[in-house]
C-alpha cells in the first residue's frame, strides 16, 4: 500500500489504535508534524495535543498525552504515555478539570511556599489545563 501509512498507536496499558489511513498529523513538541506516505524517517517527542488521521476522506481524532512517534517506510508508530479516543473522554470531567486547574493557577503563590514549589505546582497545573482542554477538544468530534 504505496499510497497508505500503518498507523499504530498504542500506550504501556493497551493497544489503541492500528489501521492503514491517508495521512497523520501528530503534535510534536515544536508544533504540528504532518505525516504523508513515503515520508523520511523520524523519531520525535510528542507533545500533549490532539493527533489526527484520515482516511477514505474521514478525519479521526485521539487526545495523546505526552509520548514519542517513529516514522519508518509507511509506517507511524505512536509511544504514548496516554491515548484517547472521543468516545472515551467524558466532556463534564474535562470540563470540571479545566475549572480546577484554572482556580490553582489563579490563586497564586502562598505565602509559606517558596519560589521553586511554586514554579512546580505552576507546571503542574497548566499541564492540567491543556490536558482537560486538549480533551474537550476532541470529545467534540464524538
Amino acid at each position: 500500500m504505496a499510497n497508505q501509512l500503518s498507523l499504530e498507536v498504542v500506550t504501556p496499558h493497551r493497544t489503541v489504535l492500528i489501521e492503514d489511513v491517508d495521512s497523520v498529523t501528530l503534535p510534536g513538541i515544536e508544533g504540528e508534524l504532518g505525516i504523508l506516505p513515503e515520508h523520511i524517517p523520524l523519531l520525535t517527542i510528542l507533545d500533549t495535543g490532539i493527533m489526527s488521521y484520515t482516511s477514505n476522506g474521514n478525519k479521526q481524532v485521539i487526545a495523546v498525552h505526552w509520548g514519542y512517534a517513529q516514522v519508518e517506510g509507511n509506517s507511524v508508530r505512536v509511544l504514548a504515555e496516554l491515548a484517547e479516543t472521543a468516545e472515551e473522554i467524558d466532556l463534564q470531567r474535562a470540563k470540571e478539570a479545566e475549572k480546577k486547574a484554572k482556580n490553582m493557577l489563579v490563586s497564586g503563590i502562598s505565602s509559606t511556599t517558596d519560589l521553586e514549589d511554586e514554579q512546580s505546582r505552576q507546571k503542574k497545573y497548566e499541564g492540567k489545563l491543556k490536558r482537560s482542554i486538549v480533551r474537550q477538544t476532541v470529545a467534540q468530534f464524538h
